[in-house]
């Protein structure tokens, strides 16, 4: 068994208790999930990965669970933040390459049914009104770096190491890499990256964009949830509208993403927390949202 940190510990142990007080499945969800745990405290769903052992792998059920969690996520009125952590030593190996090895003839069968459910789920992840932090320690390889970078803010240890490990294998990215990496480190960079097959330190993927928060080791995890719960507590629509402004903006006019921008804080306007905040400014108070 993989031993861990007790401050680290202790935060899972906090997220176990509540997954066992709400229920074995915390989000209602028509299945339970065997591949991570999810607990939904004060507006924070705090998704674990659990499967240390085996370097908490992507393989089937974890695409299958996963697109389930975020089908359920991003429709619930109570989520207004997210936060993706794991157990063990690493964040993640990405694909399960003894899996997909044993597949044989049906490699590029099985390959197109885990990325159909795995893709729908970081499109749902990308494109839902909750900011998503994702906290990285260990090492993080091949998909699970695309489901790292397409977190809204990532906080990643010192010791930690980003790996492209697709070409390696003779693989292309998948998870959305080409993508999710691109949109934070540009075209040039990750080009590279990828063909390359680097592994970037925590400093480096910090000066190139692709993580946002270099911290000790020990205090990825809560650092994390502190910035998670701080977003939990915020103008949760408002959140929404520039996740999706700056999701668009690589491929607008100048023109379009302006009005865009004009639609969108009109409409932004008229929520019960841009009014709240209008009023919290005139009485020199700190606003109270219900992300509404």
């Amino acid at each position: 068994m993989e031993s861990e940190h007790p401050i680290r510990r202790g935060c899972f142990e906090r997220i176990s208790n509540e997954t066992e007080r709400l229920g074995r499945n915390a989000m209602g969800l028509a299945i339970a999930t065997k591949s991570f745990e999810c607990a939904i405290d004060g507006g924070l769903a705090h998704i674990v990965l659990n499967q240390p052992d085996r370097g908490n792998p992507i393989d089937g059920d974890f695409c299958r669970e996963f697109s389930l969690c975020m089908a359920e996520l991003s429709e619930r009125d109570d989520v207004r933040s997210v936060l993706m952590s794991a157990r063990g030593r690493l964040f993640s190996v990405g694909g399960d390459l003894t899996s997909l090895a044993s597949r044989g003839v049906a490699l590029p069968a099985t390959i197109k049914s885990w990325t159909a459910d795995l893709h729908t789920a970081i499109v749902r992840m990308v494109r839902m009104r909750a900011p998503v932090v994702a906290a990285v320690h260990g090492n993080v390889a091949g998909g699970s770096v695309s489901l790292m970078a397409a977190a809204d803010l990532v906080v990643i240890g010192k010791s930690a190491r980003i790996s492209s490990a697709f070409a390696k294998i003779g693989f292309t990215p998948d998870s959305g890499s080409t993508t999710t990496v691109t949109r934070r480190i540009g075209p040039a960079r990750a080009r590279r990256f990828f063909l390359l097959a680097e592994t970037m330190d925590a400093d480096t993927a910090l000066s190139a964009g692709l993580v946002d928060y270099v911290v000790d080791d020990d205090a990825v995890l809560p650092e994390a949830e502190k910035i998670a719960r701080e977003l939990a507590s915020g103008p949760t629509e408002a959140y929404g509208g520039i996740k999706r402004l700056f999701l668009q903006t690589p491929n607008r006019s100048l023109e379009s993403q302006l009005e865009d921008e004009a639609q969108t804080l009109a409409a932004i306007s008229r929520t019960a927390d841009a009014q709240e905040g209008v009023k919290a400014f005139k009485e020199k108070r700190k606003p109270k949202f219900a992300g509404k």
